[in-house]
């Protein structure tokens, strides 16, 4: 029964070992920012969502196109993908170069400041079911805000929370009176996104999130895990003995 035993375990630990390798779509602002084409992550003007749970399904990306009479061209993007590519949109009619956010700029991911509104809404009792997440800037020289208004079961603003996108430091929080402790203020005040922001200058990030599918190669990692899988089986069966 021995082997039978050590053989099942060890097919088990593989099974956890592969799925636990599978990174997830992150649906975040910068990992959105990820699935642009290349080179237009330098032209974004603007960075909407609706619905967040507190993620939201879909991205919608706003950059500056030369070539359009209004200058407008949106992306969306949903699943780690971009699913739609037109030159109008719901947000905006009109761009121009001067509103372009320096992606270098944007420090603070979605997540983040989804997380710091949730705590406001806590120091306050609240209760948010909803957020609608907006990211731009007000002026040629004017630093990225982010703005994330928060909605209850019956679709009531509760209120409203302003961040710097570079720093993470609140600007605002119209609608939330009280203010959560200094220890959540401090998680969302950072330096940055520790893998480089949107992209590290080359178009290639250093955290790239994928779909996974049933026949895709294994990692070197898995295939560690399998090569010192089979070893142990050898060296079970034969006592250690080489070939």
């Amino acid at each position: 029964m021995r082997p039978l035993l050590l053989i099942t375990a060890l097919i088990c630990f593989a099974s956890t070992a592969t799925f636990a390798a599978k990174d997830p779509v992150v649906n975040t602002a910068i990992n959105a920012i990820r699935q642009l084409p290349r080179g237009e992550y330098k032209r974004i003007v603007r960075i909407e969502a609706r619905d967040g749970k507190p993620a939201p399904e879909r991205w919608h990306i706003i950059v500056h196109d030369p070539k359009d009479e209004n200058g407008v061209h949106e992306y969306v993007i949903a699943g780690g993908e971009v699913v739609a590519s037109r030159s109008l949109s719901q947000f905006v009619e009109s761009v121009k170069a001067d509103d372009i956010v320096k992606e270098s700029l944007i420090k603070i991911d979605s997540d983040k400041v989804g997380a710091l509104a949730t705590e406001f809404a806590l120091a306050n009792n609240m209760n948010i079911v909803t957020m609608n997440y907006s990211l731009l800037k007000d002026g040629a020289d004017a630093a990225p805000l982010w703005s994330v208004a928060c909605f209850d079961e019956g679709g009531k603003q509760l209120g409203t929370v302003v961040v710097s996108a570079g720093k993470g430091n609140v600007i605002s929080h119209d609608g939330f009176t009280a203010e959560p402790g200094a220890e959540a203020l401090a998680k969302t005040e950072t330096q940055g996104d520790p893998n480089g922001g949107p992209d590290d200058g080359k178009h290639t990030p250093k955290r790239v999130f994928v779909r996974t599918t049933p026949n895709a190669t294994p990692s070197p990692e898995k295939n560690d895990i399998l090569s010192r899988m089979g070893n142990s089986i050898n060296k079970f069966f034969t006592g250690g003995r080489a070939h």
